[in-house]
């Protein structure tokens, strides 16, 4: 819109230099065309302020034809693109200020118009046009509020179905999940049924070649029907980006790993077993090797100690699990953001197998990690 209110200013003033239309000096018309273009320009940013610049240019063009019964159209041009401004521009309050302002800056131009040339068959025209921007100037935007609306209207009522779709794919995961984990526990049942029946028969002499091996056959398709429903147990609960692990699960028999970055980080490390180091379960071992990983981890980051001490306690039905540090007990975060399990994560899979853990400051200085895990029947009985 400026740029064509200036184009056509231009033309014309290079057509009729020094006419009625254009007195005097063409540069001032130029001058004041290209300014008042030029703020026009800038209405988006300073919707009130330009609309009052603009019709005070166009005031003061008027002034150049005192004595003559012949105005400027580019001069009516920008008296209505200023009305169209302030109606597109603005909106409720603002809208009403900049309405206001409008009138007065109008009435104002008029009388500046009537005192200097006395002509007032154009004013009615000029009303008509001005109101007609402005109306033109509300409705678009009005227009494009109602799309924004409607644009963030249909982006939240996506989100919000993508979250329910996320909810209710969740929900189903975990319906199937439990169904799962109801399917392999009976098969483990049946299996650990048919394995005790068959031991008992042996030990009684009641038993034969045919009949074991049909038992055994019976154990054999259980467990193997438990590890395809564990499977997909398994792959419900993974995320959907997460790509399983084929490397052996660590365990309490690689503590030297977890270890050496305390050693190369100049901490005296000290590792005790207590009681005969019988082979675990793998489920225990490994949140044994987890529960030490993530207390040595959080001496490395938060506790600036100069001694640790890991003492693995085995005992009857259980495995004790002890990490003390000399270090600062303050800003251990028990959620460990970042990616780390956490306390809280270290306690999930305590619980999982029925133990125990306790975290906290020691009397003497320092942190404690203490955790007890039961193995064998007792796991069973737990879970």
């Amino acid at each position: 819109m400026p740029l064509g209110i200036a184009v056509i200013g231009l033309v014309d003033i290079a057509l009729h230099p020094r006419s009625k239309q254009f007195p005097g000096s063409p540069a001032l018309h130029v001058s004041l065309l290209l300014a008042a273009a030029a703020v026009l320009g800038l209405r988006r940013h300073f919707p009130i302020l330009v609309p009052a610049v603009v019709i005070a240019i166009a005031t003061g063009w008027a002034t150049v034809w005192r004595g003559h019964n012949q105005g400027s159209f580019e001069a009516f041009l920008l008296l209505v693109a200023a009305a169209y401004a302030i109606g597109a521009g603005n909106r409720g309050t603002r809208l009403k200020q900049a309405t206001a302002a409008l009138i007065a800056y109008f009435i104002a131009s008029q009388i500046v118009l009537l005192t200097t040339s006395g002509y007032l068959g154009d004013l009615l025209p000029l009303i008509v046009w001005m109101l007609a921007a402005w109306g033109i100037g509300v409705a678009i935007r009005s227009r494009g509020e109602q799309a924004r609306r409607a644009r963030r209207l249909a982006a939240q009522l996506e989100e919000t179905q993508e979250h329910r779709t996320a909810e209710a794919v969740e929900q189903e995961r975990s319906r199937i999940a439990r169904e799962l984990h109801d399917v392999v526990a009976h098969s483990l049942s049946v299996i650990v049924v048919q394995a005790a029946a068959e031991r008992r028969a042996v030990a009684n002499g009641t038993t034969d070649t045919e009949a074991t091996g049909a038992v055994l056959a019976s154990v054999e398709r259980a467990g193997r029907e438990a590890l395809v429903d564990l499977r997909r147990l398994l792959g419900l609960l993974r995320k959907v980006d997460e790509t399983p692990s084929l490397a052996p699960q660590p365990s309490l028999a690689q503590l030297d790993v977890l270890v050496a970055p305390l050693q190369d980080a100049g901490i005296d490390v000290a590792v005790h077993v207590d009681g005969s180091a019988e082979p675990l379960p793998a489920g225990v071992d490994l949140t044994a090797y987890r529960i030490v990983q993530e207390s040595l981890t959080n001496v490395l980051k938060h506790a600036h100690a100069h001694r640790v001490e890991i003492v693995i306690g085995h005992r009857s039905g259980r495995v004790d699990i002890d990490v003390i540090d000399d270090g600062d007990a303050s800003g251990r975060d028990p959620a460990a953001p970042g990616g780390g399990h956490g306390l809280l994560g270290m306690r999930e899979r305590v619980s999982i197998f029925g133990g125990t853990m306790t975290t906290g400051p020691r009397p003497d200085g320092g942190w404690a990690v203490r955790a007890r895990l039961p193995i064998g029947t007792q796991v069973l009985e737990s879970a």
